[in-house]
């Protein structure tokens, strides 16, 4: 039986299709149907877990080949059908090859065979999600990997990762983003550029000395290394896109000079604009009201509504709640998976072995020893450390 629930976007200029699509699936999946293309797309836009699109040829608006490719774009995991009386074989080869259709069907369709291209573009739509899932969990492995490597060696850089995550979880639930795998990649990777600054350029930023004008220059373009670093990486080109707005200004200012403006400028990287401005506006303990003061005298580098969000999901709801048990630990008895509650510090020299919040792994775990063998490290070291679920424990014993 067909899993309730499936939505179906059906884009044809006949009123006869459309009511035909309703009656026949509509009792079993979620069916929307548009007359022209703009508004079809616009719905797309709001709803990223469509599963087929349906188009005539001739639509309304920019046309079917134009509007299936448009999709692709919005809804990249959602299966298209090109549905039309046009057998030319010029337009099957815009459907196949331009529209990228996953299947061509040519009107009038009897209603099995409608219902049987249904299923099989639905199957087509859950196999590419499944897949992309997969993919998504070994790329964030391996970003994760490359993370705590790059942050052993360049902890100041990457000390704010942690925290910066959590704030934009809080904010992409309130702005409606349900898959956030794309903004969280882009909080992670935000410091790459950075971390190939020179030490003395970002020493005197952090101090909040004045830069010469060529290092300011060389502080601004940190986005295009990182944009240049991944943008080859399959299903991190929108992320290093992200990441190369980011200090782009909601007004027009900052980098690129030719960038766009407002809310032309993507969401996640208005959202990394301003956390990562926040960080640096912040106290140690997180950011306060003098923090969100700091950053409205500048308001208009940021989105407004953004900023209110921010505001009142990071500061007006108070301290955030730690759900793990607190425990204060020497080197050899952290576990992977603890999260570190304070930062971790060189015993003598007091410099910045690991930040807070960072979520401890076998890799660091033995970094940290050795840095204590040569180094010494402040102990002990204050964790938060999650009950091992019961399931765990029983198939380990």
């Amino acid at each position: 039986m067909d899993e309730p629930g499936d939505l179906i976007v059906v884009a044809d200029h006949d009123e006869a299709v459309r009511r035909g699509f309703e009656r026949l699936f509509g009792d079993h999946h979620k069916v929307a149907c548009f007359a022209e293309s703009e508004e079809a797309l616009r719905f797309l836009k709001q709803n990223p877990a469509t599963c087929v699109v349906f188009s005539c040829f001739h639509l309304p608006g920019r046309g079917g080949t134009a509007f299936l490719r448009a999709s692709e774009m919005i809804v990249p995991q959602a299966a298209r059908v090109m549905l039309t009386r046009e057998t030319s074989a010029e337009a099957i080869k815009k459907a196949l090859n331009e529209a990228h259709a996953f299947i061509y069907l040519e009107k009038p369709c009897p209603q099995e065979e409608l219902a049987s291209a249904l299923e099989t573009a639905l199957a087509h739509h859950r196999q590419q999600a499944k897949d992309r899932l997969l993919l998504e969990r070994t790329l964030a492995g391996s970003v994760k990997l490359l993370i705590d490597m790059l942050a052993l060696f360049h902890p100041e850089a990457f000390r704010r990762t942690g925290i910066v995550r959590k704030q934009a979880l809080k904010i992409a639930q309130e702005v409606g983003i349900r898959k956030t795998w794309e903004l969280e990649m882009a909080v992670m990777l935000s410091p790459l550029g950075e971390a190939l600054l020179p030490k003395q350029i970002l020493a005197r930023y952090r101090a909040a000395r004045g830069l010469t004008e060529q290092e300011r220059d060389v502080l601004d373009r940190s986005p295009v290394q990182t944009r240049d670093l991944l943008q080859n990486i399959p299903h991190l080109e929108k992320v290093s896109e992200f990441l190369y707005l980011s200090a782009r200004g909601f007004d027009g200012s900052g980098f690129p000079k030719d960038g766009p403006t407002g809310e032309d400028i993507p969401m996640i990287s208005r959202i990394l604009k301003l956390l990562t401005d926040l960080w640096y506006a912040s106290p140690e303990g997180g950011p306060d009201a003098a923090a969100f003061e700091a950053l409205a005298i500048k308001r208009t580098k940021y989105d407004q509504k953004l900023l209110d969000i921010a505001r009142k999901v990071l500061l007006e709801d108070g301290l955030e709640d730690r759900s793990g048990q607190i425990s204060e630990c020497n080197i050899h008895s952290l576990r992977p998976g603890d999260i570190l509650v304070d930062d971790v510090l060189t015993e003598t020299s007091h410099e910045l072995v690991l930040s807070r919040d960072h979520t401890l792994t076998p890799t660091t775990i033995r970094r940290l020893e050795h840095f204590h063998h040569t180094t010494g490290v402040r102990q002990p070291i204050r964790v938060e450390r999650h009950a091992v679920p019961k399931e765990a424990l029983d198939a380990t014993g």
